[in-house]
């Protein structure tokens, strides 16, 4: 598994959108968020779940989303533990990667409310990334 490459560059795309959203953003702004890039080692399974195409101001689009995870949840685990190990192993990919996912969730919803509530949102468009590493 060669994904540390493919994080770097996407490290590399987040920080330089970071940096161009906190210069373009007002003076006035609510409050600010650090951004921090993590290199993951290449043994790290990952998956990016988009939700471009959601709306997460609604209770159907939050509800797909959820499915999505769960999907990919399934289907990082699948090649990071495989079925047939230690049922003990697999329960906890799975329950450290929806840990990871709930707090994302939770800032990709309150963006869409911030943007349905008032045009905008100080929280930065993005993908929820779950990932394992054994």
């Amino acid at each position: 598994m060669n994904y540390g490459r493919a994080l770097v560059a996407c490290g590399a795309i987040l920080v330089a959108t970071a940096a161009i959203g906190v210069t373009a953003s007002p003076v006035h702004a609510r409050s600010s968020r650090a951004v921090v890039v993590i290199a993951h080692p290449d043994d790290i399974v990952t998956r990016r779940i988009s939700y471009a195409d959601l709306n997460l101001a609604s209770s159907p689009g939050e509800r797909t989303l959820n499915r999505r995870i769960g999907y990919a949840v399934t289907n990082l685990c699948d090649e990071a533990i495989g079925r047939s190990v230690i049922e003990f192993n697999y329960k906890n990919c799975t329950s450290g990667a929806w840990r990871d996912a709930r707090p994302q969730v939770v800032l990709a919803v309150q963006r869409a409310q911030e943007i349905a509530a008032t045009g905008t949102s100080l929280i930065a468009a993005t993908a929820i990334t779950i990932g394992f590493s054994d």
